[in-house]
């Protein structure tokens, strides 16, 4: 039997010949590529790798992982090649990052068996051959110097031998002929699928462009985009004082963290266009998921003052954006009258600020609002908002024992709080 390299050479030598015979590809390398399909292609490339390399980051199988390990992280190489093109203002081809998606989804579903990764894996990989020969193309069409570029061609002089030692590992595998039939079945999919993204991003219409949230953060979905650069820029800004307003999102979230804090500013910039209760139900939807994971609703208060302060000079319309927001930040000030989180929550937050302070851990601003913030939304029916602050917070490989000991004694005043209130 032919080794799995082999079969996987001749099934998708067809498919293969198919992509680059797309107008995508004939426009690359004739130079008359429009930016926003290239644009949108890093995007789309950015929306796969992004999925595919968390799979690979926490697949079971030793082999597929071994396999996942001899790549390099593509995240960084397509960041770095967005930002070189300054991509941020270029609109993007929507259906082709429609198609992305679904395929992101498709290869997310497919991982509950590992041996598809290494299907599609195979395909990406492989890419890096022809990225080498058309790495000119592709910096031509974006206006940029070959050495300007990260992602096509990555492994340089070092690209065949790189293959050879990834066809090695992928061979080494050990695989029957049914998993071997796997394994080929999803490089298939992965060819198809980038048939359709290809297809998709040239030639396209004018009214297909429209900004969209995934160049912001690859990884936010489909969800609502402001289409006003103005607003754009103003979701960012508001963004990033957010973000740098708690130290604790940087150490806790890293680089990924801030994507996901831009792209939830441009939805909640877009909310404040849409009818207040529909703004309402999505901040509460947004309440919940974050402070399940981690982030306490104190943070998303702190988000959207940066948004209404941010709007105030640039848009007339900015009283009427900002009472989008209302409905829900009233409905928290009741909810912590209710639950008794008033002065006496922000008295023991400033007394156990002083007390973190004098902790021999790292010092981390806010520790101790956070925390209150957590409790009370715990309070409030969001089940397990307390476990995903305090337990970061109490973890011994990043905290000292009196800065642990500070944490457990801040829940235990909050809870004899919340027993006298009740």
């Amino acid at each position: 039997m032919a080794d799995l390299r082999a079969r996987l050479r001749t099934e998708t030598a067809g498919l293969h010949d198919r992509l680059e015979a797309l107008p995508f590809f004939r426009a690359l390398r004739a130079g008359e590529l429009p930016k926003p399909a290239l644009v949108s292609f890093l995007r789309g490339l950015a929306i796969l790798h992004a999925v595919l390399e968390r799979e690979l980051s926490q697949v079971p199988h030793p082999r597929i992982a071994e396999l996942g390990k001899c790549a390099l992280p593509k995240i960084p190489l397509l960041v770095a090649d967005l930002a070189a093109a300054e991509a941020e203002d270029v609109p993007s081809v929507t259906a082709a990052i429609r198609a992305a998606l679904d395929y992101g989804g498709e290869i997310l579903a497919d991982a509950a068996d590992p041996l598809t990764l290494a299907g599609v894996l195979y395909v990406l990989e492989g890419s890096q051959r022809g990225g080498v020969a058309l790495k000119q193309a592709y910096a031509r069409c974006l206006g940029l110097r070959a050495d300007q570029l990260s992602y096509f061609g990555c492994y340089g002089g070092g690209t065949a031998a790189h293959w050879r030692s990834f066809v090695k590992i992928l061979n080494a595998l050990g695989l029957d002929a049914q998993q071997d039939r796997k394994v080929i079945d999803a490089a298939i999919r992965c060819f198809e699928r980038l048939e359709k993204i290809g297809a998709a991003l040239y030639p396209y219409s004018d009214s297909g462009l429209r900004h969209h949230v995934t160049a912001i953060n690859f990884e936010a979905g489909d969800h609502a985009m402001p289409q006003d650069p103005r607003e754009i820029a103003l979701a960012l800004r508001a963004g990033r004082a957010a973000w740098q307003k708690y130290p604790y999102l940087a150490c806790r979230f890293g680089d990924r963290g801030r994507r996901f804090t831009d792209s939830d500013s441009c939805w909640l910039v877009a909310l404040a266009r849409m009818p207040v209760a529909t703004a309402t139900r999505n901040l509460a939807w947004l309440r919940t998921v974050l402070s399940s994971r981690g982030i306490p609703t104190v943070i998303l208060e702190g988000h959207l003052d940066a948004i209404s302060q941010a709007l105030a000079p640039e848009f007339a319309e900015a009283a009427e954006m900002r009472a989008h927001f209302d409905e829900f930040l009233s409905a928290l000030d009741a909810e912590r009258r209710a639950l008794g989180g008033g002065e006496i929550v922000s008295r023991l937050v400033e007394r156990f600020d002083r007390r973190f302070r004098a902790c021999a851990s790292r010092q981390l601003d806010s520790a101790a609002r956070l925390i209150a913030s957590a409790w009370m939304d715990e309070r409030a029916g969001i089940a397990g908002a307390l476990a995903a602050v305090r337990d970061w917070f109490t973890d011994g490989e990043r905290f000292s024992d009196d800065w642990i000991a500070t944490v457990h004694a801040l829940v235990a005043a909050l809870d004899r709080l919340g027993s006298v209130s009740c």
